[in-house]
């Protein structure tokens, strides 16, 4: 994965908000387009915060942001704002029940919790499957590979049991 938010301390705020199908060109530049004015005029306490955003794999949108005091409570409440904004227009990067893995042709796919209980009881889902770990706090576990890491070092790896409970 690219080098993102290079010019970000480790502990920059990291929001990711996963789509369950990726994005078409047309939603890609609506998301594009809302969140760089957004990050543009973007304050915590009047303070402008240094945000920035990417779309990786055209499936996760990250958006980071930093400021000297600490990005505030309110700050954030604006940025996921537009974030809702666009899920009324039929992007939610909020549902928490997808899981996202990437296949041996390196093809992400996005399914739900209980299939991917079905996957690794199958042995479809070995410990070195890459995952996507959609709860990554900071810019800084970006960096350490946390987002994209393998099934047995996410938190998938406690969450999901090679042998379902009966």
């Amino acid at each position: 994965m690219k080098n993102l938010f290079p010019a970000f301390p480790e502990d920059a705020k990291l929001w990711v908000y996963a789509m369950p199908r990726p994005l078409t060109g047309e939603q890609r530049k609506l998301v594009a387009s809302r969140l760089a004015e957004f990050v543009t005029q973007w304050n915590s306490h009047g303070a402008p915060v240094h945000g920035a955003f990417d779309i990786v794999e055209n499936q996760f949108v990250l958006i980071a942001g930093y400021v000297d005091d600490g990005v505030s409570g309110c700050s954030t409440d604006s940025m996921v704002r537009v974030m809702k904004q666009l899920r009324e227009e039929g992007l939610d990067g909020f549902d928490r029940s997808w899981v996202f893995y990437r296949d041996g042709e390196g093809r992400v796919h996005s399914v739900t919790r209980s299939t991917f209980q079905d996957l690794v009881a199958a042995g479809k889902v070995s410990p070195d499957t890459p995952v996507f770990d959609n709860t990554v706090q900071f810019v800084g576990d970006l960096r350490r590979g946390a987002f994209e890491t393998t099934f047995a070092n996410a938190w998938h790896a406690s969450a999901f049991s090679a042998s379902p409970p009966r």
